[in-house]
């Protein structure tokens, strides 16, 4: 069975494919978007963000310790409201500038400073930057109690096999452990296959996430259209990186902005797959730069559909692409 992805309903009318290079928007739309999940696998995208809770300007930087300008939300921040010590985790997003697109968890901050994990770029000052609520399993899927996710009953001896699977890509290019809905002593929790509590695991904004669904369903999502590119890290030596297209509309290949590494064949070029339903289809980017398929088809116009996820495998040899030269997504906002 294909799986379908759709926009349900988006509340306003929206237009402009692509944001300005050195600014994002703030205060973006609210959408509502619809994933609709097949029998088996499945690899979907996170096309909203969650909403601001403050935007400010970064006046300072010691290492990873912004000292910042709040502009909207809080105008002092309350100790460690963001940090690890929250009750769910907290994402610093930079909106404009020579990092535009740059997203980093906060670990923690005092009411005129927030502080991202060592090896945060260290020329963020002037940049505008937002705070907002990353993924989890929980906000993505729904509260475990209501979630349409089928459920694995432990009390009944049930273990992972009998419930829908949620996995993210490690940066060793594996699956990692699986997230998935139990019922235990009559209560509907979130867990990994080590049994602890996963309501609160990050599903990071611009990650792919594989669902393995034992039955058809649909999920519903509301969140923000973000206004700027996607920065993402790529893990380099011919491991698998699983992505997430992370606008809420179809983005044609020559469109994405994305400059992985040319080759002369599929064999020796960065590849970028496609899920077609039972399998991955591989584009790269010829010679002269232009986007190819299957028996060296021009792939101009194909597209990463909506609300899905790709895997990019750099070519035997290359390295990782993180920081200043992380995959690059340009389209932003939504479609006219």
């Amino acid at each position: 069975m294909k799986r379908t992805l759709n926009t349900a309903l988006l509340v306003l009318s929206l237009a402009g494919i692509f944001a300005q290079s050195t600014h994002a928007g703030i205060a973006t739309p609210n959408g509502i978007f619809k994933i609709s999940l097949a029998v088996g696998n499945n690899f979907i995208a996170t096309p909203f963000a969650r909403s601001e809770e403050g935007v400010g300007t970064i006046t300072a930087q010691t290492g990873s310790t912004l000292t910042v300008s709040p502009i909207s939300g809080p105008i002092s921040y309350v100790e460690d409201a963001y940090g690890s010590e929250a009750s769910e985790p907290y994402i610093l997003e930079i909106l404009d500038g020579e990092w535009i697109g740059y997203s980093a968890p906060i670990t923690s901050n005092t009411p005129s400073t927030i502080t991202l994990p060592s090896g945060a770029p260290s020329t963020l000052v002037g940049a505008k930057y937002a705070i907002r609520l990353d993924w989890t399993v929980e906000s993505f899927f729904g509260a475990a109690s209501s979630s349409n996710l089928t459920a694995a009953n432990l009390d009944d001896g049930d273990d992972v096999s009998y419930a829908d699977q949620i996995r993210l890509m490690g940066d060793t290019g594996t699956l990692g452990l699986a997230y998935f809905r139990v019922l235990t002593g009559g209560t509907y929790k979130w867990f990994n296959e080590s049994e602890q509590d996963a309501s609160k695991a990050r599903l990071p904004f611009g990650k792919g996430i594989f669902v393995k669904a034992l039955t058809a369903k649909d999920i519903v999502l509301s969140g923000i259209s973000r206004g700027s590119r996607t920065r993402m890290d790529i893990v380099g030596g011919k491991k698998i990186n699983l992505l997430a297209n992370p606008v809420p509309f179809a983005v044609k290949l020559s469109d994405s902005g994305m400059s992985i590494s040319p080759g002369t064949s599929v064999s020796n070029a960065d590849n970028l797959r496609i899920w077609n339903g039972t399998g991955w289809t591989s584009y790269w980017r010829n010679a002269t730069g232009r986007w190819t398929g299957p028996s060296n088809a021009d792939a101009t116009e194909v597209t990463i559909p909506a609300g899905s996820a790709f895997l990019i495998k750099r070519n035997s040899g290359r390295g990782d692409l993180k920081g200043s030269s992380a995959l690059k997504f340009a389209a932003a906002t939504v479609a006219p």
